[in-house]
Order: structure tokens, then C-alpha cells, then sequence
């Protein structure tokens, strides 16, 4: 009951956005045992942002090939299914960018940052795969989007409050809208009939510790994200937080050389990545 009341309230203030057209045609046809690679390569040739981010990110050192993709079947056999279910779920999460200025450029870039250091992390820990990884980093503070996308002059206010009173912007949005972005991430998740793993990161990413869990795949990729969310806060990588975060690396069974180690290669990956990533 109390839920339904939070949802109501939500739902006066900030309008969940639908899953795009052409994400919900891929997505179909991805889920369709009997759909074609054809079919699904014309689908998306019909958007040409969202095939020329396809090509973009098939081309990007992530994938490190010496040859050039040059077309929409080239990519989709190259990055496989899976990694193209993500893609589809990070462009639709690009797209409610709506207004494009320096804060939102900063939300947008931790949340790539969180999304690279995610998938680093998992190659580190062998608990989940990279590309799952990289998209649950990638989409974990979705719900900040779209508070922001609503109510941009309030957000930028609860951001300016976090860092004159040294506290978490959680904490501050629960104090100023009476909810948080985990809640609004929650909503969208369920609306976008986003995987559970996904809806558990978005929902999860900020409680430790967190609910008992049937499947601990759900615990390890919550662990990551959190984990990557702590190193990208830290190192400033899109927003900073006026107080040092304390890296869980033992969560992941890592030593304190370990995390070291990786956060060196990520910020030498983010900078090579991120002209790729952020356009």
C-alpha cells in the first residue's frame, strides 16, 4: 500500500517516459526466435542515429578491430545480441538528454564512466560479463535523468545543496521531493520492462547491504556497479562528490593493489574511450 501511495506521488510529479519506438521494434525482434538478421538490420536503418551509433560503437577501441565495420550486419554479428539488447537500452537512455548543457553533460559522462569502470571490473572478477556490466553501469542512475529532464532548476538546486552541506544527493532528494532517483529508476525499469538484473541495479545501487536474493548474480553486479559508481565519484569522472567514498573493493574479493591497479587502467581507457562514448 505504502508503495502504491509513493508511486502516486512520483507519478504526479515527474511523467516516466515510454520506451522509444525503434528500441521496442529491436527489442521485439531480438526476443523473436524467428525473426531475421535481415529484418532486424532493416528496422534499424530506418533510424539513422541509432544506426550510426551502432556503427560507432562496433568501431570504437572497445572492440579493438583492425578492419572497419561499414554496415548494420557487420556490427550487429560483431557486438552480438546481447551486447546489441544494451546498446538499445543505453541509446534510448541517451536520448532523454533532452536538454543538453554542461550539468547534463556531467550526469551523462559519470554515467559512461560508471558504465566503463563496471565492465573493467567484471573482466577483473569474472562474476558477470563485461557487456552486462557495461550497460547495467550505464543505466544505473537513469532515474536523475528524468528528475532532472522535469524539474531541471530543482535538481541543479539539490546538487548545489549536496555540496555546500557535504552530504549524499540521495539523502537531499529524499529530503526535497519526499523520493530519489532510485525510485524513479525503479518506475522506469518496470515501464521499459527492463531485465531483473537490471531493475535490481537501478533500484539497489546505492543500499548496502542489500536485500536477500535468490540468484547471487543479482548481489555480484549490484557490488560492481556500486563499486565503479564509488571509483567514477572519487576520480570526478563527470560529477564529483565533495567527500572522498571509500572503495567496497574487498565486496568483489579484490586486494587494495588490485583496485589500484584497475583504477589506473580504467582512467587510461576512459580517456581514450570517451570521445567514442560521450558522442
Amino acid at each position: 500500500m505504502q508503495e502504491e501511495i509513493i508511486e502516486r506521488i512520483i507519478l504526479k510529479t515527474v511523467d516516466i517516459p515510454s520506451l522509444p519506438p525503434i528500441a521496442m521494434k529491436v527489442m521485439g525482434l531480438i526476443y523473436d526466435d524467428h525473426a531475421s538478421l535481415k529484418a532486424l538490420e532493416e528496422i534499424i536503418s530506418r533510424d539513422q542515429g541509432f544506426a550510426t551509433r551502432l556503427l560507432r560503437i562496433a568501431n570504437s577501441p572497445y572492440y579493438g578491430r583492425d578492419r572497419k565495420i561499414e554496415n548494420i550486419s557487420q556490427a550487429i554479428l560483431l557486438i552480438g545480441f546481447e551486447t546489441l539488447k544494451s546498446l538499445v537500452i543505453a541509446t534510448s537512455l541517451r536520448d532523454l538528454y533532452r536538454n543538453f548543457g554542461v550539468f547534463e553533460q556531467r550526469l551523462w559522462e559519470h554515467s559512461l564512466g560508471v558504465a566503463l569502470c563496471s565492465s573493467l571490473l567484471a573482466m577483473a572478477t569474472q562474476m558477470v560479463t563485461s557487456d552486462e556490466a557495461l550497460v547495467c553501469g550505464l543505466i544505473h542512475d537513469v532515474g536523475k535523468t528524468v528528475i532532472n529532464n522535469a524539474m531541471p532548476e530543482v535538481y541543479f538546486q539539490i546538487y548545489e545543496k549536496m555540496y555546500k552541506e557535504n552530504r549524499p544527493v540521495i539523502e537531499i532528494e529524499d529530503e526535497t521531493l519526499g523520493f530519489n532517483h532510485t525510485l524513479i529508476g525503479n518506475l522506469i525499469a518496470k515501464k521499459w520492462k527492463l531485465p531483473e538484473k537490471l531493475e535490481m541495479v537501478i533500484t539497489y545501487h546505492h543500499t548496502n547491504p542489500y536485500p536477500d536474493y535468490e540468484d547471487q548474480a543479482f548481489a555480484d553486479i549490484c557490488n560492481i556497479v556500486r563499486v565503479a559508481d564509488q571509483i567514477c565519484l572519487n576520480l570526478g569522472i563527470g560529477l564529483k562528490e565533495p567527500f572522498i567514498t571509500q572503495i567496497d573493493f574487498e565486496s568483489l574479493g579484490l586486494t587494495e593493489d588490485a583496485i589500484n591497479e584497475l583504477i589506473g587502467l580504467f582512467k587510461i581507457k576512459f580517456d581514450q574511450q570517451k570521445d567514442y562514448l560521450l558522442s
